[in-house]
């Protein structure tokens, strides 16, 4: 989902830097993850949840990646914010999973800067020590990551290894069609303003485009962003295969997933949360 990565551009609020002692800081108990429902359009069962980082900051509160994962990545710390994200989703997985709750898969944001032999490493040793399989966790691939070709092959072997493999926020800006030829991607998730788009004969074509595409790879795709009953039957008659957005849920914390997961199991085709 648009703006966990270090170059998102959603944030137009100006920013003091954090301090490398800040972020350390908050490496040791300030960190929070949120959760968002994703749904299968053709069942209304939960498919599985996203999981977006926050930082409960003793003076401004709950904040949002944007401000901060600038700042990790110049002080070199993305690859310790991307440890403590991946052990925290599947450890959370987990737990779910212990207390009897259904859930298929977790995702996460990978900053492009980790992409590379440790970030899969660290990937297999989270859902190894979770108890979990590497299908169960999902690698999202943010806009603004670069598919030279030592990235793709970086790709390749994480998907050798049974972890999952999604492309975030496709038609955000550049398109990127040979994406998805080039590099080895399980899900597809089509970026909010590709979603809000009118729904014109046009826009409609490129949504069922990017659909075919995704399928001719065998790719699942995701409508991120589906807010309106309507918004959700359009896309899934242009094919989409699963739906994400506040028809559904808002990003609530993990001990609220258990009962957002049972809501939308019994209406899942039309619950709107408060």
């Amino acid at each position: 989902m648009t703006g966990t990565g270090p170059s998102s551009p959603l944030s137009s609020e100006p920013r003091s830097p954090f301090p490398a002692s800040d972020l350390r800081r908050a490496l040791l108990g300030e960190l929070r993850l949120v959760y968002h429902a994703q749904v299968d359009m053709r069942s209304g069962k939960v498919a599985g949840v996203e999981s977006l980082i926050r930082w409960q900051h003793p003076e401004r509160g709950l904040m949002h990646a944007v401000p901060f994962v600038h700042d990790v990545a110049a002080h070199g710390l993305a690859p310790d914010f991307m440890r403590w994200i991946l052990v925290t989703a599947t450890r959370q997985l987990a737990e779910w999973r212990r207390r009897g709750m259904t859930m298929p898969r977790i995702s996460v944001n990978a900053w492009p800067v980790t992409i590379g032999r440790e970030l899969r490493d660290d990937a297999l040793a989270a859902v190894r020590d979770a108890g979990l399989a590497p299908r169960d966790l999902e690698l999202e691939m943010q806009p603004e990551t670069s598919f030279e070709p030592k990235t793709l092959d970086a790709l390749r072997e994480m998907r050798a290894s049974g972890l999952r493999i999604a492309l975030d926020d496709f038609g955000d800006g550049d398109l990127r069609y040979l994406w998805l030829r080039e590099a080895p991607f399980d899900t597809v998730k089509l970026g909010v303003s590709f979603v809000l788009r009118s729904a014109t004969a046009f826009d409609d074509a490129v949504i069922a485009a990017a659909v075919a595409l995704a399928k001719t790879i065998g790719a699942v795709t995701v409508a991120e962003g589906v807010e309106t009953v309507a918004t959700r039957d359009r896309v899934r008659a242009l094919g989409v295969d699963i739906g994400q957005g506040f028809l559904w849920a808002r990003m609530i914390s993990g001990d609220e997933v258990p009962a957002a997961v049972a809501r939308i199991g019994i209406d899942g085709m039309t619950a709107v949360t408060p």
